[in-house]
């Protein structure tokens, strides 16, 4: 034990100095990790670490999950729920069928293992994924769209992972039971992943303690995990359901105190299990593995890439006659964040030490997590400029600055004015307070308003922005009043479609 603890200090103090030079750099903070990794591991001068497959999928990887899960706009989600949920399915098995088809012909593998390793090539690693879009700062309604599908499609993957596994280690395949099997794993999870979040959702409402609040998070995290993963059921799925119930049904029912304090201790847990990921990810890299199957790595290169581009540009230019538009340059950078990490490295290690050519599948599985995570991680923010999409330039900045110098500066002045009505500021303090408040105010309304003048295009996304919420509120005072019988159905429904329409001609709006 005493090793362990040592070991996982100095994990984390190598990421923390890693992450303090990639700042002064302006590198971004996991590559520099997976290099930093990569370096350390070149020198033998670190202790050789093993990324374990269990210590991945059953301990790390709920966490990223339930804190994506809960962070999600479930709004956004609405509307983009059904690409979501196509890229995920239908995308994700044309990204296998493609990726292993490619690895059968370029690399003589037998359908079953190719399409094995194409399973674990096609999982897009959700660590990975979610870290670098946030990077991007990329705009609301895309980073939901990735975030979603990288979360889903991890389902999607184990469980073709599991099933392929199974037909490659005995040479058998039932389409009926499969499919069963398929159906199972994957409303198992929704059903076990929606009663866990549901439930601790009850409890939550039940108890006004914070600390209350952040342990029945966590039951529920690795709760709906163990059971489905005891039933055969899918934990990814069953986790990611459960923080989307706690995130929307359970939310409003935490105190104010409980939401600040889960957000933040499920943001510190993930930043410390994204730093030691990445860096272990570095570690495991054996050069003279990867150099010797350097021909079978570009094999992989390329049917991961050619799976992935496939299954996003076809299913998503099939549902634009629905009426669903997701503009190019987005998919172009969902093409190209194409990420592989530390899934697919724990997928990877945990095949059979009797399979056959395991040991290639490994070195062309960690040499495309290498090649993606630098290569194609570092290059994501420059394309993302380039097709217009990701940061905001200095006069946006500026902008959101000056905004939420506003905001805090109104709710600021307007809790002082509270508090000396009821009588307990002394004059001198409330006025001196008050001035400098009004100050902020009076600088921040003039600084906006120029910025609005100079920055047409700002003006009307904030225009849409404000529209947008006036809108939601709107519909939720609506729906209030339907279920609770003080409007007619009838009227009600037609002003919530007449609402609906609004919302999504402003989502149309801002597309491009």
């Amino acid at each position: 034990m005493n090793e362990t603890l040592q070991v996982a200090l100095l994990l984390l103090l190598v990421a923390a100095a890693v992450g303090l030079l990639a700042k002064r750099l302006n590198v971004h903070y996991n590559i520099a990790l997976v290099l930093a990794g990569v370096a350390l591991g070149a020198t033998r001068s670190f202790p050789h670490i093993a990324l374990e497959p269990a210590v991945v999928l059953q301990v790390f990887l709920p966490i990223l999950l339930f804190e994506a899960a809960i962070a999600i706009d479930v709004g956004r989600l609405r509307e983009s729920l059904l690409p979501v949920v196509t890229l995920a399915g239908p995308g994700m098995l044309i990204a296998i069928g493609l990726a292993g088809t490619l690895l059968h012909i370029g690399l003589g593998f037998a359908w079953a293992p190719a399409l094995l390793l194409g399973a674990i090539l096609s999982a897009t690693d959700t660590i990975a994924v979610i870290a670098s879009f946030r990077k991007v700062h990329a705009p609301a309604r895309l980073t939901t769209l990735v975030e979603t599908e990288s979360l889903f499609n991890d389902g999607t993957a184990l469980v073709a992972f599991g099933t392929l596994l199974s037909v490659t280690l005995s040479g058998r395949f039932d389409p009926a039971h499969g499919l069963a099997e398929l159906g199972w794993v994957t409303l198992g999870g929704l059903l076990i992943g929606w009663v866990a979040g549901y439930v601790a959702s009850l409890l939550m409402r039940r108890t006004h303690d914070h600390l209350m609040e952040i342990m029945l998070s966590v039951v529920a995290t690795y709760g709906s995990s163990l059971l489905a993963e005891a039933v055969h059921a899918s934990p990814v799925l069953a986790v990611v359901t459960a923080g989307l119930t706690v995130g929307t049904f359970g939310w409003p029912g935490i105190t104010p105190t409980g939401k600040v304090a889960i957000r933040s201790v499920w943001e510190v847990a993930a930043f410390g299990v994204n730093s030691v990921v990445f860096l272990l990810i570095g570690l495991q890299v054996h050069f003279q593995a990867l150099w010797s199957a350097l021909p079978a790595i570009g094999w992989g290169l390329l049917a991961l890439s050619l799976g992935r581009a496939v299954s996003i540009y076809a299913p998503l230019g099939l549902l634009r006659p629905l009426g669903v538009r997701v503009p190019l340059r987005w998919q172009h950078l969902m093409v190209w964040g194409n990420l592989k990490g530390s899934l697919s490295m724990a997928l990877a290690l945990s095949l059979p030490v009797a399979l056959q050519q395991r040991d290639l599948m490994l070195a062309i599985v960690f040499g495309c997590a290498i090649v993606t995570l630098t290569a194609q991680g570092l290059t994501l923010a420059p394309l993302a400029r380039l097709f217009g999409v990701g940061a905001a330039d200095e006069s946006q900045r500026r902008l959101a600055l000056r905004q939420g110098e506003l905001l805090a500066a109104r709710a600021g002045q307007a809790e002082l004015d509270h508090m000396q009505r009821l009588g307990l500021l002394p004059m001198g303090v409330f006025q001196r307070l008050r001035a400098g408040y009004q100050g902020v105010i009076a600088r921040s309304e003039r600084d906006i308003r120029d910025l609005l003048i100079l920055n047409a295009h700002e003006e009307a996304r904030h225009d849409r922005s404000v529209r947008r919420r006036l809108l939601a509120v709107e519909r939720a005072a609506l729906r209030e009043a339907l279920d609770s019988g003080m409007l007619a159905e009838d009227g009600a429904g037609e002003l919530l479609e007449r609402i609906d329409k609004g919302l999504a001609e402003l989502n149309e709006d801002g597309k491009e």
